[in-house]
């Protein structure tokens, strides 16, 4: 059964777009560029250098608005911080964010662990009056990440200025689909902070500033079911999207660095599922 309000994440519009992604091919990040996120993986992609000069598109990613013309939604350099400015919030109802290019991922297969690295500041954020499912909490962040391994399982994570949180995937209720589940309180707007995603088996870990933040299993997005003619994100492997992906929220965001690493430290730190209370 389709949920009433299952077009939140990507929406009807961003599904449409995503099309776009699937045959774009990979542009490598600036030559001799060092990360700010930098990673000790065996295996390491960086993904977004800021230190390169440009912005995440002329790297590892494709930049997606919605509208696709004349957005408001806004994508900025900033040479003196070395950061990519990312704005949602002139319009409310637009979407805008990145998505990693098929090419420039490689496998992230849950049983060898994989880890997302990303720095970023939450500049401002708004999500007032997302509450869907009634229980006293917003279910719409203005900055979310979405990472989905080989077999898409993963995870969707909201940011607020003062707390981190997952999506649900309605696992145990289709009500809950795409609703706030685990969470923990961080002050992401103070400045820069580099978050670690990793993930290992059946969940996944984050931790802000190398300490762990949060923490759960694995989600399954799949009962996501789009309208006709929409490609689906959520049954997309190897997926890694940054961004406003909703029409009830937006965000303002500095974006340093991005890279991706499997093996190596995605396996040495347990899982400490439960951490953040809901």
């Amino acid at each position: 059964m389709r949920h009433p309000e299952i077009q939140h994440p990507y929406l009807r519009r961003l599904l449409t777009l995503l099309a776009l992604i699937v045959a774009a091919p990979a542009v490598q990040p600036v030559a001799g560029a060092a990360s700010a996120a930098a990673s000790p993986f065996p295996a390491a992609v960086v993904l977004y250098d800021g230190r390169g000069g440009t912005t995440p598109d002329a790297q590892g990613f494709t930049f997606l608005t919605i509208p696709p013309l004349a957005a408001a939604a806004t994508q900025s350099y900033d040479p003196i911080k070395s950061w990519t400015s990312l704005d949602s919030m002139p319009v409310t109802g637009e979407s805008a964010g990145y998505f990693a290019r098929v090419g420039a991922v490689p496998e992230l297969d849950r049983t060898a662990g994989y880890t997302v690295s990303l720095t970023l500041q939450l500049v401002a954020e708004q999500h007032a009056g997302s509450d869907r499912n009634q229980d006293g909490r917003d279910d719409r962040a203005g900055f979310s990440l979405t990472v989905l391994g080989s077999d898409l399982r993963g995870i969707e994570l909201g940011f607020w200025q003062g707390r981190v949180w997952a999506q649900d995937d309605g696992r145990d209720d289709p009500e809950a689909l795409f609703t706030q589940a685990e969470g923990a309180a961080f002050d992401t707007s103070a400045a820069l902070a580099t978050y670690e995603l990793r993930v290992l088996g059946e969940g996944y870990t984050l931790l802000a500033g190398g300490a762990p933040l949060l923490s759960g299993r694995l989600r399954d997005y799949t009962a996501f079911e789009p309208g006709p003619l929409q490609p689906d994100p959520y049954e997309t492997p190897n997926l890694v999207f940054l961004g406003d992906n909703t029409s009830s929220a937006a965000a303002r965001i500095h974006i340093a660095a991005v890279s991706l690493g499997v093996g190596g430290r995605a396996l040495a730190l347990p899982l400490l599922y439960g951490k953040g209370g809901g």
